[in-house]
């Protein structure tokens, strides 16, 4: 979770209130003084049979007023969609709609964006249209549209992408109701990689030729298109490339999706586990009947032909067994009464846990070797340097048996666990007391149960080369898991990948032809590559810092990552922002210009007036000037800074309490209990960045390495390390700029206060002049109606709804446009 730079109380006003306008459907009055009407629900099922995609789209409009409305439905094609059927049914009856070209659909989305002063439909600018008129629709009343429509997904090399139409930047839509998605993918190959960027998709494998996706929201806010990748391939192991590469004089950043096929959990391999327990006095009653649960789980995973061990340790250690035994009923059911028998005492001797642990390795390379080690303090007995026990361990682990570390509470030293599960590609779990252990175990037993391909390695043909690869150290490949490896690659052409690993003691290469391009276009749909690739590099810098203390280039290039990409850092925490996009909320009018105090509760503006949130209103009421607002954050800036960070609205507690206060006694409590637990969340989080910022600044490892400090920041900074979705934030690149929203104003971070300006007002001729002679400016003024933008002649373009240019010459937009000598 990370935060919006607005005020809590704003966000309070953007979670009740729905803006009505948006893609994937819309019903629109012919009464030009009405909104586009309430979307309840929105159903979307898929079928992708061989490429061939047949969406059925079921959208319920509500009309709030006391009369029949007439209305037209408009829905955007898929861009490159070639469809070859198209019906529609309303009331139960089947209408003919109309599908209008690429040529004829520009007019009608430009109408609808001058109607609703809305600029999300100008994403679909080049895309057809499908158009109907609906009528009548009842008063207070519900009407409930049906379409379907069929087109082949587009295909890169083996990867088919599958993207359906929601994404509104200007304001997003948010159902009354229900939001779902179910996509069936059948082939005759194997499907493999099925990967969502955009949205948390549950995948369920009923074969390797046939795949169920399913996504369900109540109450969803369609900020986002829906896209889904998947790869064929007939190799065991299926490896699916992503490539991004904007600038061709640049590196290019690329994502691999890796998996094995379902038939590949026939080669399992027989496997030797030994769980280590912490029985210190520090644990609990409630830890330790955590922890039990846990290794029982564990152990009533095993298969006959596996062998396992327990070790429990306090200021001693105590084996189940001296060596490793068979995982048959009667050791399996010897072990569990041990375990439930287990008493706390004593202290906490991690080192020689550890190192007994290890001595049981058996000497066959066959067996994967696996450890799960279950503590919840910090070390007290024998070596208690936690750098020392981790450099022990490294010298001793000569088999590469593989560490899980499992901490339970907040007492640990969540930095040891770490490095420990790091330095043997293993990951790390955590646990607080009011958690539920078994889905956290089951998950990480998800992790180490099957294994399919150890000591992973990749590498490329000699004319492209891999680099800045997370994670650096590729773990293991286990079976129903899918491995996503993030980079960048310089050079292009043709090209094979290689993925290498063991599969027991066999080592086995795995050989995929692939044409790393010299640049792709910005508009591919893969653009989401570059910025996960910076929140993976950023959680491991992150871990360098929390380990090794701070060194300037490493704070420094932190800094600049996540100012460049909105990235929320214990260095930067004026650019948090929610992993959840919120809509453009209603204008808050800030005193003079600059955010002393928390800004006042506003009620929302209706889409086709109002103001930029965060601009200063003159003395009759009339809207600040977006110019007036830029130059006075870039003289912040500059300057000593305050300005802007008062107007990036860090929360307070008194942002919060206004937050509660505005929820409305009548509404839904379901929604209210749902926003006050955001809140809290957000609350809880810069806390979070907060504290560590503190502890970092100030080099006082102990307080950021153990504790609940360092478990919380163990967990952001994994959370960056292992991040494969995109979110919006309040950092953009758009047309190669990077820009940040200031107090609902977008702002090129080139633009200082002697720039040189011209301003157009927003959904004026002006404005559609500019994107028609410049049609990729659609990606800037998708921002929204508020924004400063320097074009590449230096000179800044401004979009303000209140003022500004509602003509323009063509040699104006021209000079614009021609970089500076």
């Amino acid at each position: 979770m990370r935060f919006l730079r607005i005020p809590l109380s704003v966000l309070a006003i953007a979670l009740l209130g729905a803006t009505p306008a948006g893609a994937a459907g819309i019903l629109i009055p012919e009464d030009k003084k009405l909104p586009p009407l309430a979307m309840v629900k929105h159903k979307v099922t898929v079928v992708i049979d061989e490429q061939v995609a047949l969406t059925t789209v079921e959208q319920t409009f509500r009309n709030h007023t006391d009369r029949n409305l007439e209305a037209t439905y408009l829905f955007p094609v898929p861009k490159g969609a070639s469809v070859d059927r198209f019906t529609m049914w309303v009331n139960g009856k089947e209408l003919g709609g109309e599908l209008l070209d690429a040529k004829h659909a520009h007019k009608v989305y430009t109408d609808v964006v001058r109607r609703t002063q809305d600029p999300g439909l100008l994403e679909y600018l080049g895309n057809s249209l499908m158009k109907l008129s609906v009528f009548p629709i009842p008063p207070k009343g519900d009407q409930k549209i049906k379409l379907a429509y069929k087109f082949v997904a587009p295909k890169d090399g083996s990867v088919v992408e599958y993207v359906y139409p929601l994404k509104t930047d200007g304001k997003a839509t948010r159902t009354l109701e229900e939001f779902s998605v179910s996509l069936t993918i059948k082939s005759r190959h194997a499907v493999q990689n099925v990967y969502s960027p955009t949205h948390a998709v549950n995948t369920v494998r009923k074969s390797d030729k046939e795949v169920s996706v399913t996504f369900e929201r109540k109450q969803a806010l369609l900020d986002k298109d829906f896209q889904l990748f998947y790869g064929h391939g007939d190799k065991d192991i299926g490896l699916s490339p992503l490539v991004y590469k904007p600038i061709q004089t640049e590196d290019g950043y690329f994502m691999f999706l890796i998996s094995p096929q379902v038939e590949a959990e026939k080669k399992r391999v027989a496997r030797d586990l030994v769980l280590v327990l912490d029985t210190s006095s520090s644990m609990s009653d409630i830890k330790m009947q955590q922890a039990k649960k846990a290794v029982k789980f564990c152990l009533s995973q095993l298969q006959p032909e596996d062998r396992f061990g327990v070790v429990r340790f306090s200021t001693t250690v105590t084996k189940f067994r001296s060596e490793l035994v068979a995982a048959n009923t009667d050791y399996l059911d010897l072990a569990t009464k041990w375990i439930d028998g287990l008493k706390t005492s004593g202290g906490t001797a991690i080192w020689p846990a550890l190192n007994d642990a290890l001595a049981m390795r058996s000497s066959d390379p066959s067996r994967p070797f696996t450890m799960v080690f279950f503590t919840d303090g910090q070390p007290t007995v024998d070596e208690t340097n936690a750098d020392k026990i981790v450099k022990n361990v490294l010298a001793k682990n000569t088999g590469n048996t593989r560490i899980f570390t499992f901490g339970v509470g907040d007492d640990v030293n969540a930095a040891m666990l770490d490095q420990l599960a790091d330095s043997t590609r293993a990951v790390s779990t955590y646990v607080r007391e009011a958690e539920d252990i078994e889905v956290k175990v089951s998950g990480l037993y998800a992790k180490i149960s099957n294994p399919v391909l150890t000591d992973v390695q990749l590498a490329t043909s000699e004319n492209v080369q891999l680099h800045e690869i997370y994670p650096p150290k590729l773990p293991d490949l286990f079976q129903g898991t899918q491995l996503v490896v993030i980079g960048r690659y310089t050079g292009e052409g043709p090209s094979v990948i290689r993925l290498t690993g063991l599969v027991g003691k066999e080592r086995q290469e795995l050989v995929y032809e692939f044409n790393f391009p010299g640049k792709t276009e910005s508009d591919v749909g893969k653009d989401f590559v570059e910025p996960l690739w910076a929140r993976r590099k950023v959680g491991y810098i992150l871990d360098q810092i929390r380990v090794n203390g701070e060194k300037k280039e490493l704070v420094d290039e932190v800094v600049m990552l996540a100012k460049r990409y909105g990235i929320a850092t214990p260095y930067t925490s004026h650019l948090v922002v929610p992993d959840s996009a919120m809509p453009v909320v209603s204008p808050v009018p800030v005193r003079g210009g600059v955010a002393n105090e928390p800004a006042p509760l506003a009620a929302p503006v209706a889409a086709a007036g109002g103001f930029a949130p965060g601009l200063a209103t003159g003395s009759i009421g009339k809207p600040g000037r977006v110019e007036d607002f830029a130059k006075e954050q870039a003289k912040g800036e500059k300057g000593d800074g305050k300005a802007l960070a008062a107007n990036r609205g860090l929360e307070t507690e008194r942002q919060v309490k206004d937050a509660l206060k505005s929820l409305n006694a009548n509404a839904d409590p379901a929604q209210r209990a749902r926003l006050a637990d955001e809140i809290k969340k957000l609350a809880v989080q810069k806390k979070t960045w907060d504290d560590s910022s503190s502890a970092l600044r100030g080099r006082e490892r102990g307080a950021y390495q153990s504790g609940q400090l360092g478990v919380d920041l163990s967990c952001a900074a994994n959370n960056l390390r292992n991040q494969h979705r995109v979110s919006l934030t309040a950092n953009r690149q758009v047309q190669g700029r990077n820009c940040l929203e200031i107090g609902g104003v977008w702002i090129d971070d080139g633009f200082q206060p002697n720039t040189k300006v011209v301003t157009v007002k927003a959904h004026s001729d002006a404005y559609f002049r500019v994107l028609e002679k410049q049609p990729q400016m659609k990606d800037v003024f998708l921002l929204g109606n508020h924004l400063v933008w320097v074009t590449p002649s230096g000179t800044a373009l401004v979009v303000d709804l209140s003022e500004g240019q509602e003509k323009i010459e063509d040699n104006e937009i021209d000079a614009l446009f021609v970089g500076k000598s």
